[in-house]
């Protein structure tokens, strides 16, 4: 007699179903600084609406490894893809429109320093094909859902240069430039550094919201001593030991 047996595998969790994202394959990569962070034979994937935290120490700058990530920097071995397509080669029209859908807060200064923050913000978005009107739009929505009680002063100083505006502010603008076209990908570095604690939640009730529409994010904190943020779960933990990035961290549940 034969017969439907009952399975007992189980369904993977809805996140492990979703789009990949980001994706590394045997990554080594070394950077070019003393707090480069470093990968060795490193595989791992960020998925559609995951966060994955990496907690920095003081010593660690991401950047190096970030832009190895965006393709700027090669890895000295192994892949890494973006929505299933890779970095190499010359198809910098390819690359652009892939790029096109990343948000990045850098660790360090990343503004012109000749034009407006305003200016900067929409140089970016200018630079990927929005149009002023949907630009205008998208940024004062960030601006609004960001700046709680800072709001004048955010308003403020996106008409001044940014070598004359305190990096509390300049921490919002640089998350408004990040968040303000919708990312599929949204890199963080040191995020928290110079922002206000009391607009913590702004900023966590902000990344949930961009995960639940799908985009997935990389979070290198810091610098944030034991202040413990709430975001929804789950939130995946990668760690770095003796400079070198693995998988090894607590999943919370």
């Amino acid at each position: 007699m034969t017969g439907n047996a009952p399975t007992t595998e189980s369904t993977p969790p809805q996140w492990e179903l979703a789009a990949p994202i980001l994706e590394f394959d045997q990554v080594s990569f070394k950077g070019t600084g003393e707090t480069s962070i470093r990968m060795n034979q490193f595989s791992a994937t960020i998925r559609s609406g995951e966060l994955v935290e990496v907690e920095l120490e003081r010593q660690h700058n991401p950047r190096d490894l970030v832009s190895m990530m965006l393709g700027l920097n090669p890895p000295d071995a192994g892949e890494v893809l973006y929505n299933r397509q890779d970095w190499l080669g010359i198809d910098y029209a390819r690359h652009f429109q892939m790029r096109s859908e990343i948000g990045r807060v850098f660790a360090g200064s990343a503004w012109i320093q000749s034009l407006t923050l305003r200016d900067n913000i929409h140089l970016a978005m200018r630079h990927h094909g929005v149009s002023e009107t949907e630009t205008e739009e998208k940024v004062e929505h960030w601006i609004q859902r960001l700046s709680g009680h800072q709001l004048a002063k955010v308003k403020w100083a996106l008409k001044k240069r940014p070598s004359v505006v305190e990096p509390s502010v300049l921490a919002l603008c640089q998350l408004i430039r990040a968040m303000a076209n919708g990312p599929r990908l949204l890199i963080l570095e040191r995020p928290l550094r110079f922002m206000l604690e009391s607009l913590y939640d702004h900023f966590v009730s902000a990344i949930d919201d961009l995960r639940s529409s799908g985009t997935a994010v990389l979070f290198f904190a810091g610098d944030r001593d034991e202040y413990r943020l709430e975001f929804r779960s789950p939130v995946i933990s990668w760690r770095i030991i003796n400079g070198t990035m693995n998988t090894n961290g607590r999943r919370r549940p």
